[in-house]
């Protein structure tokens, strides 16, 4: 089942709100909440870490926080938006394609002062079209990489259109790398 993802300012079970996310991937112009990032908690008056994400989608080698993630003061995140990842499973191989570089942000003070730089933003997204009948590449696994220092920036599967979650960076489709991976063919030895 598909399950919405939790952005910088979700709230939670307990009353409280998320207060870190991950600037190198937005969602509807919010940053994404992985494992590790924070949330307030006014019904255990602290704040808490979020301890469980979805391991199919990794932005900046952090697993992504869904609705009902688990938080390390026992109450949950509350997914608020509309974007959905579905499933079915993980994949080898390797093609390569075009895509950006980007830097993470784990208080709200940096992701406000992201925003007040008034850098121009890039929203990015593939489509993944199979070469031989041009049909969309249903729930293949990719991966977006930076051309520059070659870190892993995200993760996921393409929909039923073949297309990426859209990503929003300050930084151009030049900047970054796609990798694909194909299971339907034999992978060649090494």
């Amino acid at each position: 089942m598909a399950l919405p993802y939790i952005t910088l300012g979700s709230p939670t079970t307990g009353g409280g709100k998320i207060i870190s996310g991950q600037s190198s991937f937005l969602i509807e112009g919010k940053a994404i909440a992985c494992v590790g990032d924070k949330a307030s908690c006014p019904k255990h008056k602290c704040v808490a870490t979020i301890m469980v994400g979805d391991n199919h989608m990794l932005v900046m080698d952090k697993a992504a926080a869904q609705h009902n993630s688990p938080l390390s003061c026992g109450c949950k995140c509350i997914g608020d938006q509309y974007l959905m990842v579905g499933d079915n499973g993980g994949g080898l191989g390797l093609e390569t394609i075009k895509s950006s570089n980007i830097s993470s942000a784990t208080s709200q003070n940096q992701i406000d002062s992201f925003a007040d730089e008034q850098k121009e933003i890039h929203k990015i997204q593939f489509q993944i079209i199979d070469e031989h009948d041009q049909k969309p590449l249903q729930e293949l696994l990719y991966e977006i990489y930076s051309k520059d220092s070659g870190a892993l920036l995200v993760k996921g599967y393409t929909d039923k259109d073949g297309l990426t979650a859209i990503y929003e960076s300050e930084y151009s489709p030049e900047t970054i790398e796609l990798f694909t991976v194909d299971l339907s063919k034999p992978l060649e030895p090494l």
